[in-house]
């Protein structure tokens, strides 16, 4: 190997590592939907009406770590996934977030589906969950999210989501 060799595979790792650093910058400086809807201090909800080409956002906040979605019966047909997408999140200390997502069907009984987890901890992105054939008209998502260590009164931890999604594939 001559001292050549050795340079350009420096750089070209280099290179490798902007163009991801480019790529993270720009996919996390997506603005958030102009109809956003926070979610303060208790469950959010979307509105029953909704449709799943509505752009309807969530805030998951230390104060309120749940929203329920209310599941259209037309989604549920050959429904394989539900599909989560974070689309930012603010985690300065970046405390493990991990985030469990159940169906609750019309009677309020909760069947956990599945969970996911953010890596790293202020990373957004799109996670799907197993539907495992439980998910029936007449019921809801509910996505929680799960801290696993003790947090401050002064930590901030906010999670923006879409408007969840039932997926076939």
């Amino acid at each position: 190997m001559t001292a050549g060799d050795h340079l350009g595979s420096t750089n070209a790792r280099q290179c490798v590592v902007v163009v991801l650093a480019l790529c993270v910058s720009v996919s996390s400086a997506a603005p958030a939907s102009a109809r956003s809807r926070y979610v303060n201090g208790r469950e959010g909800q979307a509105p029953r009406n909704s449709s799943p080409s509505d752009a309807t956002v969530f805030h998951l906040t230390l104060a309120s770590r749940s929203v329920t979605q209310p599941v259209a019966p037309d989604e549920v047909p050959g429904a394989r996934f539900v599909q989560v997408e974070v689309t930012d999140v603010v985690n300065r200390k970046k405390l493990p977030l991990s985030f469990e997502v159940r169906y609750q069907a019309k009677d309020k009984t909760k069947i956990y589906l599945g969970s996911f987890a953010l890596y790293p901890a202020d990373n957004p992105g799109k996670f799907i969950v197993a539907t495992q054939g439980k998910v029936k008209g007449d019921g809801s998502i509910v996505l929680t999210m799960v801290l696993s260590e003790h947090v401050d009164a002064a930590d901030v931890v906010n999670v923006t989501i879409k408007r969840m999604r039932l997926v076939s594939e």
